[in-house]
């Protein structure tokens, strides 16, 4: 009998302890954890143009980093099979007089040719703006010490 009342009285006692510290946790972002995210503030990629004024090179933060893009890409998405906008310009030196960013013989083929013989866009390489991207100046989300390492 007394072991059925120490165990009553255990598991009577636990409970009470385990439902007095249980609290509801405390979410970082401030809201209720069940409240559905607000949206974050809409940001405006740089309107710049291409080829108006001079170029706006964005600087690399570490080495490999692929160059950003320092203007508008609305216009010129979506990338097809039939038309890539960023082959029109990067393709060469200068346009009306402008220095223009080439696209790096890494992208080009070693092995297949154009109708014109110059080497050929490799295909992985078509889909310009998954490695290169506009950027938007906004505040950063979170503090960050990152210095990058260029050379």
């Amino acid at each position: 009998m007394k072991k059925i009342v120490s165990i009553v009285l255990a598991t009577l006692v636990a409970s009470v302890i385990g439902c007095a510290t249980t609290m509801a946790p405390a979410p970082m972002r401030g809201a209720d954890v069940s409240a559905p995210d607000r949206a974050p503030d809409l940001k405006l990629y740089s309107e710049k143009m291409p080829g108006v004024g001079q170029p706006n090179l964005i600087a690399r933060t570490f080495v490999g980093q692929p160059p950003m893009v320092p203007h508008s890409i609305e216009k010129y998405v979506p990338m097809t099979l039939e038309e890539n906008a960023c082959m029109e310009c990067h393709q060469t030196e200068e346009i009306r007089g402008q220095k223009i960013p080439q696209i790096g013989e890494s992208h080009f083929s070693k092995t297949l040719k154009t109708k014109a013989g110059k080497p050929a866009l490799e295909m992985t390489r078509f889909q310009c703006d998954s490695c290169h991207v506009p950027q938007v100046d906004a505040k950063e989300l979170v503090d960050s010490r990152f210095v990058g390492v260029t050379k």
